[in-house]
């Protein structure tokens, strides 16, 4: 690389410098093979790793949510982006915006892994697996317009059952664009979920499935709101996609088999329900008058039994009231007895009867030793009061 006359003699800071290094890779979006090494996650958000081969290494940095499959050291992958030099740290790394697996050793191991973590999650888990609806009005279609699988599914699901309402969502089944069609697909039919979904493929290999052992598509399936049938035209391997729908189909057309009941088989089975269904009304009518006659009993002896409690009740309460109005009364009989009583005793009461007080230097006199002949005594009358001298003493003993 020839260097402008410009640079030859401009004197760079370290940031100018790199800032200017970094002008010239970035938009140097490559791709590069090569075995993963020294793998490392920060945070869960920072990875770290390096890509080697026979004879050299190169450092890269990626984002975890750019990794939509499980790596492990020694993995053959493919990965896009472009150089850079970190200003802090003068380090040179690839910053990785993609990364595919590489080699069917790479495809499988991956797949072990991601299926061990899926199904420690419960993504595949036999009870959470939902039965299909035997009468299917609606059905959501996932697949290639232009694949066999479109036109057999189609025409298997058409000679079995007419008439049903088929809602079909065009995808990629395979290559760059499949993952998010795909995912994007099952949240279209999430907002108005049909009576089913169907997901279908022709076969192929390890490395031409791969979209459907991706996480992505595998949580898709799982968080359907409606039941999921995948079928991929392939029996060797089952794919993460397929263990994560409530059916799984071996092709497209044993898909449209499982979804879609047939029309003479219904035919018959609906005469037979039929006459069930008689039986059953008529049986139904007969215990229902039974019952009826057993609960109009039951009602009556309930009534009754009410009535004469309600009836016991209205008595004890009768008789309680007329008790504790009894008892007022005599309360206050004795209420008004002691209120007469204690007026009797009281001391203008006693006054009024003729009796007096009689003091001493403001000491009432109670004994004939407390006075002397001519002291002086003060004499409360019932009405008004007097003054007197003591002139003679008169004993009782």
């Amino acid at each position: 690389m020839n260097i402008p006359e410009i640079l030859k003699d401009k004197i760079f800071t370290v940031s100018e410098f790199n800032d200017f290094v970094n002008g010239i890779l970035q938009p140097m979006q490559v791709w590069i093979e090569g075995e993963v090494s020294d793998w490392r996650v920060s945070q869960n958000k920072f990875i770290w790793f390096s890509l080697k081969d026979e004879e050299q290494t190169v450092s890269c940095f990626a984002m975890v949510f750019r990794i939509r499959q499980p790596i492990e050291e020694g993995m053959k992958v493919r990965v896009f982006g472009y150089p850079k030099i970190y200003g802090k740290s003068g380090r040179f790394s690839f910053i990785v915006e993609k990364l595919e697996l590489s080699g069917e050793g790479s495809l499988k191991r991956a797949f072990n892994l991601l299926r061990a973590k899926l199904e420690k999650e419960g993504l595949f888990a036999p009870e959470r697996k939902r039965a299909l609806p035997p009468y299917p009005q609606t059905i959501g279609l996932i697949t290639s317009r232009g694949a066999a699988a479109y036109s057999d599914f189609l025409k298997h699901v058409n000679a079995r059952m007419g008439g049903l309402e088929i809602t079909f969502a065009p995808v990629a089944v395979q290559g760059e664009k499949a993952i998010s069609e795909i995912v994007g697909a099952f949240d279209f039919f999430n907002h108005k979920p049909p009576d089913v979904v169907v997901l279908i493929r022709g076969g192929g290999s390890l490395e031409d499935l791969k979209e459907f052992n991706s996480e992505e598509i595998a949580r898709a399936v799982f968080s359907s709101r409606a039941p999921v049938v995948v079928g991929i035209g392939h029996e060797r391997d089952t794919s993460l996609a397929e263990l994560a729908a409530d059916v799984r189909a071996s092709t497209p057309t044993h898909a449209a088999q499982l979804a879609v009941p047939d029309r003479g088989e219904l035919a018959n089975y609906l005469a037979a329900l039929l006459n069930s269904q008689k039986e059953t009304v008529v049986n139904q009518l007969f215990s229902q008058q039974r019952r009826l006659q057993t609960n109009t009993g039951s009602l009556q002896d309930a009534i009754l039994t009410n009535v004469y409690g309600i009836k016991s009740l209205l008595q004890k309460f009768t008789f309680e009231f007329r008790r504790v109005a009894d008892n007022i009364h005599i309360q206050k009989n004795r209420l008004k007895a002691d209120k007469q009583l204690l007026g009797s005793l009281a001391p203008n009461a006693v006054l009024a009867r003729g009796y007096s007080i009689v003091r001493k230097n403001g000491k009432i006199i109670k004994d004939v030793g407390e006075v002397s002949v001519g002291d002086k005594l003060a004499v409360t009358l019932a009405k008004g009061g007097l003054e007197s001298e003591v002139r003679r003493i008169i004993s009782n003993s």
